[in-house]
């Protein structure tokens, strides 16, 4: 009789417990799923580790084509946290109130600012010599290789017009193209167009013989390299150990390791206090400018 009673005991103790077992959803906005996943597979299964005492048993890479689909997805709970730079994590705040929680030193670097650059022998020599020109921006969501730089140049009192086919750029505008993320410094190289916006890591990558063709003329705003955010109703215990686990990661070697497969991450660190509410103009900018654009992104 007592033996039964003690398995049925058993049994009724451990239930709570299992019911707790989750699996951890990363989110990721991108249109190649398996890369992204590789990229990002190693930080997945080394927070699923440092958290299986809370329950955590197993984790998932969700990679969706469009931010849309990722705010859904955040809406629902189908998606716990994700990783961005500024400008997409701003939107998805903003459609989803989820939460930035810590700053990612991706390639090492904290921050980070857009830049605009030309040939040298183009004869364009300030963001002014612009204008009956034609620009590359890379994805319209891009921090530093579109936003950014739209923002600067209408701070210099430019007008912009999306080029949808090749012709004369009238001379009182600043025409522009987009293109796939890191594309447009190719673009410009190639001589597709006269200008690019990009960063400075995408220059310094160019072959040195073609690097030192080109000249920057300008320089955007810096801005938190990448912010790691979570859905607004995640489980606070769950969040709370998440912090603890990726701010202890450049401290523990394997963590450095995977960090560094996790596209060259120095280590995430606290958000400087009020960086991002001192950048809320840019939040501003896009929806306030881009307008029916942001829609579609």
């Amino acid at each position: 009789i007592l033996l039964p009673l003690f398995l049925l005991l058993g049994v009724t103790f451990r239930h709570p417990v299992a019911a707790e077992q989750r699996t951890l959803v990363f989110g990721r906005v991108g249109d190649d799923p398996v890369r992204a996943i590789k990229e990002r597979q190693d930080l997945v299964d080394y927070i699923v580790r440092k958290l299986s005492p809370i329950g955590i048993v197993s984790g998932k890479i969700l990679v969706l084509d469009k931010m849309r689909l990722l705010a859904r997805a955040l809406k629902d709970g189908n998606v716990d946290l994700f990783h961005d730079s500024v400008v997409p994590t701003m939107v998805l705040s903003k459609w989803t109130g989820c939460i930035p929680i810590l700053r990612q030193w991706k390639y090492g670097e904290s921050e980070y600012s857009g830049i605009i650059v030309v040939k040298k022998n183009s004869g364009i020599n300030t963001l002014a010599d612009l204008k009956g020109k034609v620009i590359g921006f890379d994805e319209p969501h891009s921090t530093s290789a579109a936003v950014l730089p739209r923002m600067l140049l209408e701070q210099h009192k430019l007008k912009l017009l999306e080029i949808k086919s090749p012709g004369r750029i009238r001379p009182d505008v600043v025409g522009y193209v987009y293109g796939a993320d890191g594309t447009s410094a190719n673009r410009l190289v190639t001589g597709r167009v006269d200008a690019a916006a990009s960063i400075d890591r995408e220059i310094e990558r160019l072959k040195p013989g073609v690097r030192d063709t080109l000249k920057i003329i300008g320089r955007t705003i810096s801005v938190p390299r990448q912010i790691l955010s979570v859905r607004k109703d995640l489980d606070a215990n769950i969040v709370r150990a998440l912090k603890e686990v990726l701010l202890g990661m450049d401290k523990d070697p394997e963590g450095r390791e995977v960090l560094r497969k996790q596209q060259n991450t120095a280590k995430f660190d606290e958000i400087p206090p009020g960086s991002l509410e001192h950048l809320k103009y840019i939040e501003k900018y896009v929806f306030s400018t881009l307008g029916g654009q942001v829609d579609s992104w």
